[in-house]
């Protein structure tokens, strides 16, 4: 049922596919702003940590397959980004009272 590929938009894509990419694109957009309230509050363990994720995520992101649909570039891509980098913003500062 996950792996049943379905036409949405533009794009024939299956659930598990969705929610996989939908994770990498939050994850990378919570950890891209993240690194910005650890330099604020000058932990270096955090900094260092957390650059080594992001780019990590960085090049799993540039060495995928590149978006081609319209579902990926203006859906998938920037609303998962963006709501992860909100919530990288927010909940750092929470992240932080236990390092």
């Amino acid at each position: 049922m996950i792996d049943r590929k379905f036409q949405f938009l533009d794009a024939q894509t299956s659930a598990r596919e969705l929610i996989i990419e939908t994770i990498v694109n939050f994850l990378y957009g919570f950890i891209a702003n993240t690194v910005t309230v650890f330099i604020i509050l000058k932990y270096d363990v955090a900094i260092l940590v957390n650059f080594l994720l992001y780019y990590l995520f960085v090049s799993i992101v540039i060495n995928r397959e590149k978006y081609e649909t319209k579902l990926g570039k203006f859906m998938v891509f920037p609303t998962a980004a963006a709501l992860g980098a909100f919530a990288g913003y927010k909940l750092a500062f929470y992240l932080s009272h236990f390092l």
